[in-house]
């Protein structure tokens, strides 16, 4: 579908009562999209895993371990969260906006990852202290608290009651899509909810979201438009897109009152610079510099001193 179809149609379920529900149905039952393939399952396992490998490098493994977790933003199949669990973890919070994961997902995902991480080709198998018991009912929220897991969408209400309980702060693919304010207002709440010498940390595309589903669309696409062209023509409710680039995160972290001490870009390369010099880019750009503009994507490590 073309990229100006997909908004279109983001922006009249946005503007339709019932429009969010609608639109989960077509997730659901159209596009399959909250399916967890096992494509999908093993991505999120390869970014847990990329989490979990640098804090054991770091030496800082236990914190999750022996601490708590928070996944802020936790979406429709809690991949990363079970891997933890399999790892050792024994307390994790799971975040999110609104209430996706239901009973269907749940098993599926289960089912799915057990399958990915039994596999003897597997290469993580012997990492793994346990593996998560079969789901008996469907009981979803009760299997997870056996597991040490707690869900709450939406979250904002909770967020307080963690206050300096926190040891780690993981984020995948989220961030991407919140508005500047809300992320301040999560970055805030984030850096209260962990102990001192807690972390967050967070994995972030930066290229253009259409780009996946669209043959030749640049991944550069959205470096065209204004701000208000794409806020008023582009962006809605129910596929927020906010554009941001690794020096933004980096001052929202600070302002916040963490300290950086991971920030990994992957850099564009010869074919994404050269790419990138057929766009026309919009004068909300103009202050980062072409290495900058060019970046695929984000990992960073902050931490609350």
């Amino acid at each position: 579908m073309h990229w100006r179809a997909k908004v279109a149609g983001f922006k009249l379920l946005s503007a339709l009562p019932g429009g969010s529900a609608l639109y989960r149905f077509c997730q659901d039952r159209l596009t399959k999209s909250l399916v967890p393939s096992p494509e999908r399952v093993a991505q999120k396992l390869a970014v847990g895993l990329q989490y979990f490998d640098w804090l054991t490098q770091h030496r800082r493994h236990d914190q999750l371990l022996m601490g708590v977790h928070l996944d802020l933003g936790a979406g429709w199949h809690p991949t990363i969260p079970l891997l933890f669990y399999s790892l050792g973890a024994n307390r994790q919070f799971l975040f999110d906006v609104v209430p996706l994961l239901d009973a269907r997902l749940v098993a599926q995902t289960l089912e799915t990852f057990l399958r990915l991480v039994q596999d003897p080709g597997w290469p993580h198998r012997g990492r793994l202290r346990r593996l998560p018991p079969p789901l008996e009912n469907s009981d979803w929220r009760h299997y997870f608290q056996k597991l040490g897991i707690a869900c709450h969408a939406p979250y904002a209400a909770t967020f307080p009651s963690l206050a300096a309980r926190v040891d780690v702060v993981t984020c995948t693919q989220v961030l991407l899509h919140l508005p500047r304010e809300v992320m301040a207002w999560c970055f805030g709440q984030t850096f209260l909810s962990l102990k001192p010498g807690g972390l967050f940390m967070a994995t972030i595309h930066l290229k253009d979201l259409f780009a996946n589903s669209q043959p030749r669309l640049s991944k550069y696409n959205h470096l065209r438009y204004s701000a208000e062209t794409w806020q008023r023509w582009i962006n809605s409710p129910l596929m927020s897109y906010n554009r941001f680039k690794a020096p933004d995160y980096r001052e929202l972290l600070e302002t916040a009152g963490f300290e950086i001490v991971h920030f990994e870009v992957e850099e564009g390369t010869a074919g994404d610079l050269q790419e990138l010099d057929t766009i026309p880019i919009a004068p909300c750009f103009e202050r980062y510099s072409r290495a900058e503009l060019a970046a695929r994507h984000l990992f960073f490590v902050a931490r609350k001193a």
